[in-house]
């Protein structure tokens, strides 16, 4: 370099320009590795935009399929619904109609008294009813104390066995369908005749309502141990009035 107060060398200005030659180069490298970074930049916010429209493409898909699903779920749940509420409305016609049938069954048996225990000839097979019929005629004289011209009297429509096959050594018992409901009521009414025997006398009931008087018995029973007055009328427990239900 040029001493202090002296005029700069050629070679002193050409040094100069070399430094300043290399610093632009410098310079220019970075710059062009600016211009390189920026490139990459605008692609990399053009694919950025790309990106950002397809998720926005997809959110919209994926908001609408949740939207149908929504809808078809509240459908699906208002017909739920609408089946629930017919479900009910089947089961209260269905319980309906069961009582109906029960009540037609019960109807037609109105007439009809079960009787256990009077002996039946089973060797050779079923029993004729005839013989059946005049088998209960003799065992209402003797267990319920009838007279027998008032016996000879009483109208059946029908005197069977219990349905089955008949079983050596066991007795089935005699259901009979009285022609008259009163004299009906005038032989069920001797029950008490048969306290102390081995001979019973039932009403006859379909087998629903078998099963609800069934339930009932244990009440009826602690509510005669209480002094109440209570009985069973078809379905219906009766306490000191108050009608139960099975």
């Amino acid at each position: 370099m040029a001493e202090k107060g002296a005029e700069p060398t050629n070679r002193d200005i050409m040094i100069l320009l070399q430094n300043v030659s290399g610093r632009i180069e410098v310079m220019e490298k970075k710059m062009g590795a600016i211009e390189s970074i920026e490139k990459r930049m605008g692609t990399l916010e053009k694919d950025i935009n790309k990106l950002w429209v397809a998720m926005e493409e997809r959110v919209q898909k994926v908001d609408h399929r949740v939207t149908r699903l929504e809808d078809k779920v509240d459908g699906a749940d208002i017909h739920a619904a609408q089946l629930s509420e017919r479900m009910q409305q089947l089961e209260k016609e269905r319980d309906t109609l069961r009582d109906n049938v029960s009540y037609l069954q019960s109807q037609s048996m109105r007439n009809n008294l079960i009787f256990t225990g009077v002996t039946e000839d089973n060797s050779t097979g079923n029993e004729p009813p005839e013989v059946t019929e005049r088998k209960l005629r003799q065992h209402l004289q003797d267990a319920f104390k009838i007279a027998h011209e008032v016996v000879d009297t009483i109208r059946f429509e029908r005197v069977h066995r219990s349905p089955g096959s008949p079983i050596s050594g066991k007795v089935r018992n005699i259901v009979a369908k009285f022609t008259f409901f009163k004299e009906r009521e005038t032989v069920r009414k001797l029950w008490k005749e048969l306290d102390g025997t081995l001979y019973r006398v039932f009403e006859q009931f379909p087998q629903e309502v078998i099963e609800k008087r069934r339930k009932l018995v244990p009440q009826m029973k602690e509510a005669r141990r209480l002094g109440k007055r209570a009985y069973l009328a078809y379905d219906t427990l009766y306490i000191d009035g108050t009608a139960v239900k099975a």
